[in-house]
């Protein structure tokens, strides 16, 4: 049992919460990995069009997220601020999530598609930053945040490997295709998205708190700039999303047209994943045994020297690739783990200094940053485009653009993954510096209830 203000909050609770991130953070995978290649080999965009629709909408994310993060913690409802906006979100991510990877044809209009996945992020983020901001309150100590979230990751890790589990299933299969399985993995979204929902905000009950007042993007802007903590989180946080998002959009090109494995890549890539799952303890145990930030510099050196081990990793050898990727795979899930720990520190922070708590703005912030970073997938496809790539299944690729995706996909996640961890070189907020936060919020709040109540008489 573990106790959030007065209240036990038992394992069960915690894992019924967490649920939701299964289909939320499975549907973050294949629109980075899976959709842009199926957007131009499927639907034949253009490649630079599909460079252009995913950048636009990250770009787009820079307003949208902190500020739907405001319009939440402004929100006040009887079921509560973080719950009413996973309900209202739902229903209509569904219909976006079915339109993204079933309704579009081949030939569709540029416009079309832009649109589509426009509405999918909007309503993707409006559901994600309320289930993020509730996990951040829903246990407010050091270690508390990193119990839940832990378990938010685990889920949403679940989900991530079920896709590719189906995804390889579906394309090794007899008749199989990239398109088939994009469907696969659509239909299992819009089946699990409405079911976690419904479990998370029937069951797990959420803290009344009083609205925030509110804050124009301008004024968000300047927060952020006067928040150096926030700084320190949020540049780590970039810079592992733009790794990732070199990566995750590269990896179907990488292992296809670099290493020979046409149908086998998915399921390598299933193999990652399942072991970015099991490397969670590792990093939440790293994290309570020396500290948040210096596992997520742990997390970001693994990372970075697993990568490097691709150049040595020997064309068409499925015996030697898999095992590699286990390996590999087992820092996957603490970056994105240990930021949002640390963001949650942060608002902490800023609630001792300002008197609110805005977890949906800084939690907004952090997926802003995120999503920026990963928007570099897409921008590979154009400097791909420019040296003469083929995407195409099977095509035939000059040596200049096979290395120029070696080398993207593996010297720019080295380089950005050592950058994030040298930034958190003495990173000040540490688990002794939160206890004393919590406890000033504590009194603070202890306080103006007596002021508001008058003494407590027996």
């Amino acid at each position: 049992m573990t106790q959030s203000g007065d209240r036990k909050i038992s394992i069960w609770e915690i894992a019924i919460f967490a649920a939701p991130a299964a289909p939320l953070l499975a549907l973050s995978l294949p629109v980075i990995i899976f959709i842009p290649p199926y957007f131009a080999s499927h639907l034949g965009i253009p490649l630079w069009a599909v460079s252009a629709i995913f950048l636009g909408v990250r770009i787009a994310d820079v307003v949208i997220d902190p500020t739907l993060g405001g319009i939440q913690d402004r929100t006040e409802h009887a079921w509560g601020r973080r719950r009413i906006w996973l309900i209202i979100s739902c229903l209509p991510l569904m219909a976006l999530t079915w339109l993204t990877f079933i309704g579009l044809w081949p030939g569709v209009p540029v416009a079309m598609a832009a649109a589509t996945i426009f509405f999918l992020y909007l309503l993707y983020a409006a559901a994600s930053l309320a289930h993020l901001g509730w996990a951040g309150e829903l246990i407010p100590t050091y270690h508390g945040r990193t119990h839940v979230l832990g378990a938010v990751q685990v889920a949403g890790m679940i989900g991530q490997v079920m896709m590719l589990v189906i995804a390889g299933y579906v394309a090794q299969s007899e008749g199989g295709s990239d398109a088939a399985a994009v469907a696969a993995m659509g239909w299992t979204l819009v089946f699990l998205l409405p079911v976690t929902t419904v479990l998370a905000v029937a069951m797990v009950r959420e803290e009344r708190r009083a609205p925030q007042q509110h804050m124009a993007l301008k004024q968000a802007l300047v927060t952020l700039l006067q928040n150096k903590l926030a700084q320190r989180v949020l540049m780590p946080d970039f810079l592992l999303g733009v790794a990732q998002g070199v990566s995750g959009g590269l990896f179907l090109f990488f292992f296809q047209f670099i290493l020979g494995f046409e149908r086998e890549s998915q399921t390598l890539l299933a193999i990652y994943f399942v072991a970015g799952l099991t490397g969670v303890p590792i990093w939440w145990f790293a994290a309570r045994r020396w500290g948040k930030h210096i596992a997520l510099q742990g997390a970001m050196i693994y990372t970075s020297v697993t990568t490097a081990l691709l150049i040595v990793l020997p064309a068409g050898e499925f015996w030697i690739a898999a095992p590699f990727m286990m390996v590999a795979g087992l820092a996957q899930g603490g970056g994105v783990l240990l930021t949002r720990s640390l963001m949650a520190d942060v608002v902490d922070d800023d609630e001792l200094r300002t008197g609110a708590r805005r977890s949906g703005l800084y939690f907004g912030l952090l997926m802003t940053t995120s999503k920026i970073g990963v928007a570099s997938g897409p921008i590979t496809y154009a400097i791909l485009g420019l040296v003469g790539f083929n995407a195409a299944a099977g095509a035939a690729n000059a040596p200049a653009a096979l290395m120029t995706l070696e080398a993207l996909f593996i010297g720019v996640p080295i380089a950005l993954c050592l950058l994030a961890a040298l930034s958190l070189r003495h990173y000040p907020l540490d688990e002794a510096r939160q206890k004393e936060l919590h406890a000033a919020i504590a009194a603070r709040h202890a306080a103006n209830n007596e002021n508001t109540l008058g003494p407590v008489t027996k």
